[in-house]
């Protein structure tokens, strides 16, 4: 995966996060039909712009954005 591939995920990451509230890893990718690995690395690039930020639920870790 590129740099602009990563880029492009924690865009679209962002825009379901925007819309959404708070999600999941695993809600984020049944949302984004991708592969868990590129979505991680989509959140590791949100974080890295502190853009995004977790919390635990009910023993889930839940991502929104700041």
């Amino acid at each position: 995966m590129t740099n602009k591939e990563i880029g492009e995920t924690a865009g679209n990451v962002w825009r379901l996060l925007d819309e959404k509230e708070s999600l999941t890893a695993d809600q984020l990718k049944k949302e984004l039909k991708g592969k868990k690995e590129d979505l991680y690395m989509a959140l590791g690039w949100l974080y890295r712009e502190d853009k995004l930020e977790s919390c635990e639920k009910d023993g889930k870790i839940f991502f929104s954005l700041k």
